[in-house]
């Protein structure tokens, strides 16, 4: 067993340990991540909790439409379907416009630290476009064919 010091207080420890039994701080010398983006895709942010909640409310909606017992009851399930893809939509074009903005910032730092120099600009005008698209084709969509 070899010592090794802290990264964060600079305390001795042994190099086998999880954490700094000084300060508490996490060691990651025998579990270094394969690259900086996982150290982010890792990490508890506002958008993996969004995601856990968009999933989980689909899912009630899902099961709430599937207990209508009406003639209106494949109407219920369809638009419930169509919020889900909306919402799962409106999701993903946030994720791939607006990159920096869904991260934490300490997450951000952390995977800079990591290796990770940039996550690209972010262009929140395009994501905006974008839904706005899938929102004019949805309504064209019910205007002409539902």
């Amino acid at each position: 067993m070899a010592m090794t010091n802290c990264e964060n207080c600079t305390h001795e420890i042994s190099d086998l340990s999880v954490a700094c039994i000084n300060c508490g701080h996490p060691l990651n010398t025998r579990h270094k991540h394969s690259n900086a983006w996982e150290v982010v895709s890792r990490a508890k942010t506002p958008i993996n909790i969004f995601a856990v909640a968009m999933m989980t409310c689909a899912a009630i909606l899902g099961m709430s439409a599937t207990q209508v017992n009406t003639p209106e009851s494949l109407k219920a399930f369809t638009y419930t379907l169509h919020i889900f893809l909306a919402v799962t939509g409106m999701f993903f074009v946030t994720i791939l416009f607006c990159r920096k903005g869904v991260y934490h910032p300490d997450d951000l730092a952390k995977a800079k630290r990591e290796g990770l120099d940039d996550l690209g600009e972010d262009k929140p005008e395009i994501a905006a476009i974008a839904i706005g698209l899938m929102l004019l084709a949805y309504g064209l969509y019910q205007a002409f064919f539902v």
